[in-house]
C-alpha cells in the first residue's frame, strides 16, 4: 500500500463553502487528519485536527469525509 500524504478538496458552488482534508505525518511519525472547512471569499473558516491509529484507518476516514460531501452537493476538486 503507498502511504503517501493524501489531500482532497471539494466545493459547494451553490452555497460558497469549501472543504479540504489532508492526511500526513506528524513531528512524531504518526498520521495526523487535518480538515479545514469555510465560506469561499470569506476570511472566517475553521480546522481540526485529529490522530488516526494507521495510514489505512486515515484513508477510510477520508472516503468517509467524500461520500458525505457528495450527498451535500459539494464537488470533488482536482489537487493543486
Amino acid at each position: 500500500m503507498d502511504s503517501s500524504p493524501q489531500y482532497h478538496a471539494w466545493v459547494n458552488p451553490e452555497k460558497a463553502r469549501y472543504y479540504q482534508v489532508h492526511l500526513d505525518r506528524d513531528l512524531f511519525g504518526d498520521w495526523t487528519l487535518r480538515k479545514v472547512w469555510g465560506g469561499i471569499g470569506s476570511r472566517r473558516g475553521r480546522m481540526h485536527s485529529t490522530s488516526v491509529s494507521s495510514y489505512a484507518d486515515g484513508i477510510a476516514q477520508v472516503r468517509a469525509i467524500s461520500e458525505r460531501r457528495s450527498r451535500r452537493g459539494y464537488l470533488s476538486i482536482p489537487a493543486c
